[in-house]
This record gives structure tokens, C-alpha cells and sequence, in this order.
């Protein structure tokens, strides 16, 4: 399972802007996750919590926006989503083969609450 290293890393980057801004716990993270990096989201939810625990972002609620496959037609320039393995375009018929999107993965958001002594005595994830 790859959620548990892509759960660490996200965990660790949230600490750290945590840290930086002086908060102490970390309430809700918000990523983005292409449909492309083949992530189950029930078992990235599950990895996040094993491994947030004893972390400033061990009560936070992890939100997973899920983005689908993003083409440009390289024949007429139309973009579009994807949905299965309709790959080709819409417009002109022709195979879409520039991939703009659906293979992210970004941490694009955090709530986190005031600065807490005791809560970052302990540093990022273990």
C-alpha cells in the first residue's frame, strides 16, 4: 500500500507549515488526488490516521478531492475530462494524448488551531 508513504509525507509537509505559523494542531487537511495515482481512498484515510497518531494533525479530518484525467487534443486544441478509457477527443475524434491533469497530488489546504506549547514539543511525525 502506497496511501501509508504518501500519508507520512503529507503529514510531515502539514507539521511543517503548522510549525511555521505557530499553530498547534491541525484540524482538517484538504488534498487533491488525481484519479491517475490509483489512491483508495478509504485505505489513505486509514493510513493517515495510523500514522497522525501522536501528531499535531492526530484529530484532524483528512478531505480527499478526487480529479479525473484532464486532455488536450493535440489536433484542434479542445480540453476535456476523461472518464474510463474514452480517451479520445470529443471535438474532432482524434486520440487526446496531452495529459494536463488527474495525476496530481497536493496538499492544498489546512485549518489549524492557536499555538499550543506542549502540542509541537514533539516535532512532525515519527
Amino acid at each position: 500500500m502506497h496511501e501509508f508513504s504518501l500519508a507520512t509525507g503529507m503529514i510531515e509537509a502539514a507539521c511543517e507549515e503548522a510549525r511555521a505559523v505557530g499553530a498547534s494542531r491541525i484540524s482538517s487537511i484538504t488534498c487533491r488526488v488525481g484519479i491517475l495515482r490509483q489512491i483508495d481512498p478509504e485505505l489513505m484515510c486509514t493510513a493517515f490516521e495510523m500514522v497522525a497518531a501522536g501528531t499535531p494533525c492526530e484529530a484532524a479530518e483528512l478531505k480527499i478531492v478526487t480529479m479525473p484525467v484532464r486532455l488536450a487534443c493535440p489536433g484542434c486544441g479542445h480540453h476535456f475530462d476523461a472518464y474510463g478509457y474514452e480517451w479520445g477527443c470529443p471535438t474532432c475524434g482524434a486520440d487526446a494524448t496531452c495529459l494536463e491533469g488527474g495525476d496530481e497530488l497536493e496538499l492544498i489546504s489546512l485549518d489549524v488551531e492557536e499555538h499550543d506549547e506542549t502540542a509541537l514539543a514533539g516535532g512532525g511525525v515519527r
